[in-house]
């Protein structure tokens, strides 16, 4: 498909066009309103003229080939109009008509044969139940609704699954001072989807910021690949997704399914690819704002001004909510800082300056001059009551703290943006003065401190990525013979079995053997040195701690051999029908700290890996970090201090330094094995792994590998 003909074509044809102010009548507007000045053709069989021009009673008798279509007509007349459009030339398609599998499967069959179709032709097809796009860039539009009142052209594309939505976000934007490269309203997402447009707009040279609205991702790896693209041309994507109280997926049997459920896995992704998901629309246009400057600030440390204590003291209060970093001034700041304000002003961050600065042109310039050049501020919020056309002709302090902020940035050139504490106290026409000038005007505290945050958040991983650009997944390839172990095996394998296969790629278990009778239970565990550790192995019982299989700490042959009898009991009580193998006899791997390590093939975004606080616990902690398999050693660290396990391994309340390299190494070694056996693991998961004393490694004493074969796929984003 090529995109290009949906964006800048030379020519298209507007079929349903009529007299009346119907859809194609206001979309052959709104080309007139966007200046297009490709060839226009109007196709209605009822009209031979329609608004002072001649109407083809088809596209096939459009003397001359066409490059796009618009179509606005009963959705049984839509396939046959656009196979004349191909046979006219047209590459490109906007189909508005709805009755293509909206709401309960109307028009399904109606809906393969349009994929179809468009298989067969490459004829992109925008639709079908939208509203259209706008190429503002390419003064090209295919919108069947009221232009956006506002809208403007600009840097910032993007894609809505809602049309209504992005109407009203390119009038908001529009009107504050952010134009549009390219919108798309992409409705049912038949043939053209999301994925489509962002990686279009991840290439596109008018865009350098994409915005979108998306309640469900079509074609994830594309989606994964676009989003790649655009953080390697710098190109921020900040989207709201819908579906965050879907109720998580449960697994089969492993805790990790319940862990990774399908939101978790996006959020995933969203973080590995420097996707900047927002909560609502208020935050959405307050960052969009805010990145359209395209000033990112060196670090976290964040500067907050404000004319009012009560201000400063509910800042400090919405500022520790969302974990805004509030950086000290250095002390040659303070100490300017106390030169320059009243006595009565208290020195802090957020910092209130008084209203008598505010009334001091020369006072509150070098107020905000001396925060700039502190080197440990890297971002520079101010707050304003009221920033008005009439406050900026009329209001000594709104006049005295807009133009110190100008001179500020003129100097310094650190991110410095105005709020109001409020939503509704700016005025549009001042914020799109600003911004031209290099000052977004934000409004309300609370999506401006999310706005900060969202900007900080993706200017690091910015920098990450520069860290970590030299590392590479550690990737190896099993030969056939190894994989082939894999690939022969059915079902939720046993602890040992796990163990075994997880060793092959170099995790380290500790020794263990299968015994059918306590006595030679007991001759193995003199063998391997007491205590021990005694185990059911069924694979029908995995989580055998519950089922009474486990036996931890002996110390002797006579607690071996009860041991065993009781485990026996144990699980042909509570599992009467289970198959059971033996008790596994293995060493007793004594303190370290407990993690759980896991993976999980999504069906969706491939292998995830996930690490977090072990034990029996688990669940109810949920202290776990995800991402997409595989990943590098630089990954499996920042995973690990995303979680507590990192005071933890640190030597907690006086215990010792635990081996945190060691589990790095782990975690990189067990996303290689759920990478490279994908098509076979439905799921890992290893709990606890016991992390030792550092220099001693770590052990993964328990181990479960649940195949695809005949797991219980419950897993559905």
């Amino acid at each position: 498909m090529n995109l290009e003909m949906l964006f800048r074509p030379n020519s298209i044809a507007l079929v349903g066009i009529s007299p009346k102010n119907n859809r194609a009548t206001l979309a052959y507007q709104n080309l007139m309103k966007i200046g297009y000045t490709g060839e226009i053709y109007f196709v209605n069989a009822k009209y031979t003229e329609v608004h002072g021009q001649k109407c083809y009673p088809s596209i096939s008798d459009i003397p001359t080939k066409i490059d796009s279509v618009y179509v606005s007509i009963p959705s049984d007349y839509v396939i046959p109009t656009l196979k004349e459009a191909v046979a006219k030339g047209a590459k490109g398609a906007v189909v508005i008509t709805s009755g293509f599998g909206e709401g309960e499967g109307t028009g399904s069959e109606k809906s393969e044969e349009l994929i179809s179709f468009a298989k067969e032709s490459g004829l992109a097809i925008a639709g079908p139940n939208c509203l259209g796009l706008i190429s503002a860039a390419n003064n090209f539009s295919a919108y069947g609704f009221f232009f956006p009142d506002g809208l403007k052209k600009g840097n910032v594309g993007g894609v809505f699954q809602s049309g209504g939505l992005m109407h009203a976000i390119a009038g908001e934007l529009g009107n504050r001072g952010v134009g549009l490269s390219t919108i798309i309203s992409s409705g049912n997402e038949m043939v053209v989807n999301s994925s489509h447009y962002i990686e279009y707009l991840a290439t596109d040279p008018d865009t350098d910021v994409i915005i979108a609205f998306i309640e469900g991702i079509k074609d994830p790896e594309r989606f994964s690949k676009a989003a790649e693209i655009a953080y390697k041309n710098r190109k921020p994507i900040i989207l709201v997704k819908v579906g965050k109280s879907e109720k998580a997926a449960q697994a089969a049997v492993a805790h990790t399914g319940s862990m990774t459920g399908s939101d978790k896995v996006i959020e995933t992704m969203f973080k590995q690819k420097g996707i900047i998901r927002v909560s609502d629309i208020d935050e959405l246009i307050e960052t969009t704002i805010l990145f359209s400057n395209g000033v990112y600030p060196k670090g976290s440390g964040v500067a907050i001004t404000t004319t009012s204590g009560g201000e400063a003291g509910m800042y400090s209060d919405i500022g520790q909510e969302l974990g805004v970093n509030f950086i000290d001034f250095n002390v040659s700041t303070k100490e300017s800082l106390k030169n320059i304000l009243p006595e009565f002003g208290s020195i802090g961050n957020p910092l209130d300056t008084t209203g008598n600065a505010a009334l001091d042109k020369n006072m509150y310039s070098s107020c905000l001059n001396a925060i700039a050049q502190d080197e440990n501020v890297d971002i520079i919020g101010v707050s304003q009551m009221d920033i008005t056309e009439s406050a900026l002709n009329n209001n000594k302090t709104t006049k005295v703290v807009v133009e110190s902020m100008l001179d500020c940035f003129k100097l310094y050139k650190k991110p410095i943006l105005l709020f109001t504490p409020n939503a509704g106290g700016a005025d549009k026409k001042v914020g799109e003065m600003l911004l031209k000038k290099g000052i977004p005007l934000l409004t309300g505290a609370i999506p401006t401190y999310k706005a900060i945050q969202n900007l900080i958040t993706y200017s690091n991983f910015l920098k990450q990525k520069e860290e970590q650009s030299g590392q590479i997944p550690n990737t190896r390839v099993l030969n056939n013979e190894k994989r082939g172990v894999l690939a022969n095996r059915v079902g939720v394998l046993t602890e040992r079995e796990s163990q075994s296969i997880l060793n092959e790629y170099g995790i380290r278990v500790p020794q263990k053997t299968l015994m059918q009778s306590a006595e030679d239970a007991v001759a193995i565990a003199d063998n391997i040195g007491y205590p021990v550790v005694l185990k059911v192995e069924s694979a029908e019982i995995p989580h055998k701690s519950d089922a009474g299989g486990v036996k931890l700490n002996l110390k002797s042959k006579q607690e071996v051999s009860k041991a065993f009898n009781d485990i026996i009991t144990n699980v042909s009580m509570k599992h009467p029908d289970a198959t059971i193998n033996g008790v596994v006899v293995e060493e007793m791997v004594v303190g370290g700290v407990e993690v759980i390590a896991g993976a999980k093939v999504d069906p969706m975004f491939g292998p995830v890996v996930m690490v977090g606080s072990g034990g029996v616990l688990v669940e109810l902690l949920e202290d776990v970090s995800l991402r997409l398999a595989p990943i590098t050693h630089y990954e499996a660290e920042q995973m690990i201090n995303e979680t507590k396990l990192a005071k933890l391994l640190e030597g907690y309340r006086g215990k010792a330094e635990a081996d945190k390299d060691a589990l790095i190494d782990a975690l990189v070694r067990l996303s290689t094995f759920v990478s490279e056996n994908k098509e076979y693991i439905h799921e890992v998961e290893i709990n606890p792994l016991l992390v030792l004393p550092k220099g001693q490694g770590y052990r993964a004493v328990d181990g479960l590998i649940v195949l695809k074969n005949q797991s219980k796929e419950k897993v559905n984003i």
